[in-house]
């Protein structure tokens, strides 16, 4: 029997780690705001073991719990009990000592020590859907933790993150968009050649062209909204786009055929980097809203010169004689594009490259 009288319990499994006893307990979302009901961010600095919360972060999580109600997972919050707790265990026997019910007295105060975006998040979503307040998050429990101790703790925790790189998100990924870009390499041999489907950021010894996550990126431009309901029928019409971009663009091709690497490419020409790669996408939604026939428009692209050495290129996806990505330089890209290709301008584009040429010749 426990001797605390009126306070949480909750099923529990005990561990040792480094000598100290902690707890592993499933905890129904519903009851997540009985538990964490101390909010550490209102305190200064050294009296807390947290950092302030990311309001900011919250939507995200909660859009994801919300969009992947049949899928979304996530890892075990951990928490800090600052005061009385008691285990007690189902039995005598050694194995009957580990497991049994965790019992938090009601005037403890409960710290979380990492998870506090996770659980803001799940309380938000408690709010729009709340048939998800029987399902249950797993907590680690830490007891008897100084504030020095939970300071050390949280650290301990944060201190060899490793984020995912979002080129293997995607691959991973089973949203619409990702199954797309990832079906149109997965199905092309040219293309399992050219893109790295686990890394972003490319060196100059990678044999890859560009990452998926610059393929993805381009293909969102190139088509616009991407649903569960059209991804399957948009397929052939991106892979026929992206093909047909490649048909015309030998140095691509030279890669293909293991002639020259992509990392030779990247640092010789503009053609082998995500901004231009963005600058065909949206390239390729203004054809595809202008009818047929825009195939035998990117027959110009083996003309181009994409040497970064081409002063046209100055100034919009080459600055300072590096290679600059942002709303911006793929804008300007696209639009000397199609000053190549011969292709009229948009109102809004004569206007940026009006602006873009008197910037320039003003230096």
């Amino acid at each position: 029997m426990s001797g605390i009288v009126s306070g949480l319990s909750f099923p529990a499994i005990k561990g040792t780690q480094a000598g100290s006893e902690y707890y592993i307990v499933m905890c129904p979302l519903k009851r997540l705001s009985k538990v964490f009901t101390f909010d550490e961010g209102q305190l200064p600095v050294d009296q807390r073991a947290q950092r302030i919360i990311n309001e900011e972060r919250i939507p995200d999580i909660t859009n994801y719990i919300l969009d992947s109600r049949d899928r979304y997972v996530f890892s075990a919050l951990t928490a800090c009990i600052d005061g009385v707790c008691e285990f007690i265990g189902v039995g005598e026997s050694k194995h009957e000592q580990k497991i049994g019910t965790l019992v938090i007295d009601e005037d403890a105060d409960v710290f979380i020590t990492d998870g506090q975006h996770r659980n803001a998040a799940i309380l938000q979503a408690l709010k729009e859907d709340p048939t998800l307040g029987n399902e249950t998050i797993s907590v680690v429990f830490f007891s008897n933790k100084s504030l020095e101790e939970r300071q050390r703790i949280f650290k301990d925790l944060n201190l060899y993150p490793v984020k995912t790189d979002s080129s293997l998100s995607i691959t991973y990924d089973d949203r619409p968009d990702a199954r797309l870009s990832k079906t149109i390499v997965f199905e092309s041999p040219q293309f399992a050649k050219l893109i790295h489907m686990e890394k972003s950021n490319l060196g100059s010894r990678s044999k890859k062209l560009v990452s998926h996550s610059a393929l993805n990126k381009a293909t969102k431009e190139l088509l616009g909204k991407i649903t569960e309901s059209n991804y399957r029928s948009l397929i052939p019409e991106a892979s026929h786009y992206w093909h047909s971009v490649l048909d015309n663009m030998p140095a691509w091709q030279l890669v293909c055929e293991d002639k020259i690497s992509g990392g030779e490419l990247r640092d010789e020409s503009v053609h082998a980097h995500s901004v231009t790669f963005q600058a065909f996408g949206q390239l390729g939604a203004q054809l595809r809203n202008s009818g047929k026939g825009w195939e035998k428009l990117l027959k110009g692209l083996s003309t181009i010169n994409w040497s970064r050495q081409n002063k046209d290129w100055h100034g919009r996806c080459v600055v300072n004689k590096n290679m600059s990505n942002n709303a911006k330089t793929v804008e300007l890209t696209r639009i000397q594009i199609k000053k190549y290709l011969k292709l009229a301008l948009t109102e809004r584009e004569e206007k940026i490259e009006r602006e873009f040429q008197e910037a320039k010749n003003g230096n």
